[in-house]
């Protein structure tokens, strides 16, 4: 079984239709479907945001599958403020990128856990040394 982490590139291009990359985040889902998941509470809150003006049926659904995922034991979720204060050192240590908090929060979290492959179309990932899987 390997292990992805989801950025929340892939989690919003997986829910939205219109999303430019709607069809290749649904392929990634597929080819995932029985690999272990990581993400953290950073990512969900950046997808709840992105979907909040949606109201309704789509709303519900983002809700529901951030509560599912919470408790599904094919996905682990970083949560807390220890990781926040963690990844906020690697957000000073690096001056020189754009990277943003919920990145680091990212970056941090597979680190600590081993991860190499993240599910998302950011470079900044690249940047670090990850490998990004996108297609």
């Amino acid at each position: 079984m390997a292990v992805y982490f989801a950025d929340t590139w892939y989690l919003i291009a997986l829910f939205d239709p219109h999303d430019a990359h709607h069809a290749q985040a649904r392929r990634l889902d597929r080819v995932t479907a029985r690999d272990f998941i990581a993400t953290h509470d950073g990512v969900f809150s950046e997808m709840l945001a992105y979907f909040s003006a949606d109201g309704g049926t789509i709303r519900r659904r983002i809700a529901d599958f951030v509560r599912a995922r919470l408790v599904d034991p094919a996905w682990y979720v970083g949560r807390g403020s220890d990781l926040f204060n963690r990844a906020l050192r690697l957000y000073s240590e690096r001056p020189d990128k754009e990277y943003s908090l919920v990145d680091c929060m990212s970056m941090t979290l597979m680190r600590e856990r081993g991860i190499t492959h993240v599910l998302t179309n950011d470079h900044h990932f690249r940047q670090e040394g990850f490998t990004v899987v996108n297609e």
